[in-house]
């Protein structure tokens, strides 16, 4: 099997994660200004609970992140085989083979 092109690995931040941060940023600030100018302390609780929540959502999803497959575009020799048990295959084209890693069983 001769490996022509590798690609993938990392991870991916989603358009969400992005989103999220941003949607939170204005939902933060909006109750900052509440808070501040009520300055009663059923409006600081409140904002800060939201907060956390928001910061928390941010956070998850900035720390797990979707992983992104290693994926490769090989050949292969004269009787030569992939192995099934370590590869997918996931698209052929022609003499082109494109395989990705399998998940290591817990």
């Amino acid at each position: 099997m001769d490996v022509l092109n590798t690609f993938g690995g990392g991870v991916r931040y989603d358009v969400f994660t992005i989103a999220s941060a941003a949607v939170f940023l204005v939902i933060f600030g909006i109750l900052a200004a509440v808070a501040w100018s009520a300055k009663e302390r059923g409006s600081g609780v409140l904002f800060a609970s939201l907060a956390l929540v928001g910061l928390l959502g941010v956070v998850f999803n900035a720390v797990y992140p979707e992983p992104v497959a290693v994926r490769h575009e090989v050949t292969l020799r004269p009787g030569g085989v992939i192995d099934a048990v370590k590869y997918d295959i996931i698209e052929q084209r022609g003499q082109i083979y494109v395989i990705e890693e399998r998940e290591a069983e817990k």
